[in-house]
């Protein structure tokens, strides 16, 4: 006897509302964890930004460790017939790059509940200022997240690649910064080992230094190439074939030394950015994916529901990245 589908037929609607009504008790005050999850992971997953264009790789143990290679003094050379080459051997360094945690919670309270359309509303709603808040701190500590001043959080693109000597270029000789100079945001790019490789290339800045990129290339009746789609069919404007992402997460407010050149503050100043990433040495490292667990309850008063990560921003190779900074 063949077996019945009794949900052949109805659309992704329909057949959620069959999980829930099928594996909920208690009248429906209780919903399916697996529908949860994929709820609240679209929720943080709809915006783009630092957090959703770069790779996420998992990780395993207390940190991700990297292999840096230093090269060799000598490398090839043009030899006679007979003639040895000069030994010469890079080294490594081992890097390390400890998992964080990114915790948030919610709160539905048991009048909440009573009064709500139904606990799905209610949940949903509270889900959404939650996911919303927990992208935003995401986003924002992977571009100016700095762990040496603060030991529970990532460190970002910002900390990351700044700290490399010759990473960072001044797009003006003004700390108070300038207008985009074509020839600098080049030489930023050129900076960046692998670059050839378009499509392993991001581009990330603000409004602010979209804006002033466009109008740089308008002077030269160049502009930004729109239409540029990236993974999971995202549309994005380009420059140089490099996708360019604007992230909520880079201040307008950075203060930068010109002749370091370096930026020294990411509050206090009137300047922004433009960070150059090859994403096949800059990623995420994932201990625990995004994961929503409901909590037992501990009151009668409400539900507790739990929104973490562990996970971490990787800088694998010291010429992955590079900054533009100065821009005003």
């Amino acid at each position: 006897m063949s077996e019945i589908n009794w949900v052949a037929g109805t659309d992704a609607g329909q057949r959620e509302g069959f999980e829930r009504s099928l594996n909920v008790t208690a009248a429906g005050t209780v919903l399916l964890q697996t529908t949860i999850s994929k709820v609240v992971q679209m929720l943080v997953d709809r915006q783009l930004g630092i957090q959703n264009t770069l790779p996420v790789k998992p990780g395993s143990g207390d940190a991700f460790y990297s292999q840096r290679r230093t090269a060799a003094t000598t490398g090839a050379a043009w030899v006679d017939d007979d003639e040895e080459p000069a030994d010469s051997e890079g080294t490594y360094t081992q890097v390390s790059f400890t998992y964080r945690t990114l915790l948030g919670r919610i709160k539905v309270t048991r009048k909440l509940i009573r009064t709500g359309r139904s606990y799905g509303d209610v949940l949903a709603t509270e889900l959404i200022g939650k996911s919303d808040d927990f992208a935003n701190q995401l986003e924002s500590a992977s571009a100016i997240g700095d762990n040496a001043a603060n030991a529970k959080q990532i460190s970002g693109l910002l900390t990351l690649i700044g700290a490399v000597s010759g990473q960072t270029v001044a797009n003006t000789s003004s700390n108070t910064g300038d207008d985009v100079f074509l020839d600098k945001a080049d030489e930023a790019i050129s900076k960046v080992k692998g670059r050839a490789n378009k499509a392993a290339m991001r581009m990330y800045g603000s409004d602010k230094s979209q804006r002033l990129l466009n109008n740089a290339l308008q002077a030269q009746q160049r502009f930004l190439t729109e239409g540029f789609e990236i993974e999971g069919g995202f549309v994005v404007a380009s420059y140089q074939g490099i996708p360019f992402i604007i992230s909520t997460g880079i201040p307008d407010v950075l203060v930068f030394n010109a002749t370091a050149p370096k930026i020294t503050a990411f509050t206090g100043g009137a300047t922004s950015c433009l960070i150059f990433v090859n994403t096949m040495y800059i990623f995420y490292s994932e201990l625990t994916p995004m994961t929503v667990m409901p909590l037992a309850k501990g009151s009668s008063q409400y539900d507790e529901i739990d929104l973490y990560t562990d996970s971490v921003l990787v800088l694998d190779n010291t010429l992955g990245g590079s900054i533009l900074g100065g821009l005003a």
